[in-house]
């Protein structure tokens, strides 16, 4: 009789394994904890020594002037440096209201919370409630673009805080479904992501949100104008100029 095959690679340890790391390879609870720290800890590594490419167009598309006012969301803010370069640009008589969700963002994503649309970690952005109409020039969603529950809701309200005729742009790495296509053609590839994956408590990366360039593009249709897109090594954006 075929036994029936155990699809958690954490199920397929060996005594000499366990002889080897120790008995605390068989707890999940550590196991969690260094399975997330490797999938979720690295945000300031990749965009400050491997986007550097992204990261130039980003500010380019982004397009920011002396002066500006800049509404800034997203995760690892501080860290990965995001903050002082848009402060750099628009210098001292510029404004830059930063948000940065990470807390949230890891709480309802280990939590396994869904939002409205029914993808696990995320919720309602209602950053920019109270805020008047017109008050920024820009708009930065910097790795904060997984986490709305409903993005052509949160569009609307991003650009209502924008000025016409200015640069939103949403950029983000993450595991998309490329990544994932790309893993799935190499089993050594597969094994390691399923494995960090299933350490967490999931069966894989499709439990996490991911919003794909075009569901971004159709979010924003009639919205904003020379409205684009760009993917570089698991790194997507999009950008466009509010009507």
């Amino acid at each position: 009789m075929e036994l029936p095959v155990k699809e958690n690679p954490w199920d397929w340890l060996e005594p000499p394994d366990v002889r080897r790391f120790g008995e605390v390879i068989l707890d999940p609870v550590e196991r969690s904890r260094w399975c997330r720290a490797t999938l979720i800890c690295g945000l300031p590594y990749m965009w400050k020594t491997k986007a550097g490419p992204f990261r130039a167009l980003m500010y380019e598309k982004l397009g920011l002037r002396q002066g500006d006012k800049v509404l800034l969301l997203g995760e690892s803010i501080e860290s990965c440096g995001f903050e002082n370069e848009i402060r750099s640009a628009i210098g001292p008589q510029g404004e830059i209201r930063s948000i940065d969700i990470m807390e949230t963002a890891r709480t309802t994503s280990a939590a396994g919370i869904r939002g409205r649309g029914g993808r696990v970690g995320t919720w309602r952005y209602d950053y920019t409630a109270g805020i008047e109409d017109g008050y920024f020039d820009c708009v930065a969603v910097i790795q904060a673009v997984q986490h709305a529950d409903d993005w052509p809701e949160c569009a609307r309200e991003l650009l209502r805080v924008m000025k016409a005729g200015r640069a939103i742009v949403l950029a983000e790495i993450g595991v998309s479904r490329r990544t994932r296509s790309l893993a799935a053609e190499d089993m050594h590839l597969e094994y390691w992501m399923d494995k960090l994956y299933y350490g967490t408590g999931r069966r894989g990366p499709e439990d996490v949100s991911y919003y794909s360039p075009a569901e971004l593009m159709e979010a924003f249709s009639g919205l904003v104008t020379q409205a684009g897109t760009h993917s570089w090594k698991g790194a997507d954006m999009f950008w466009g100029i509010k009507l």
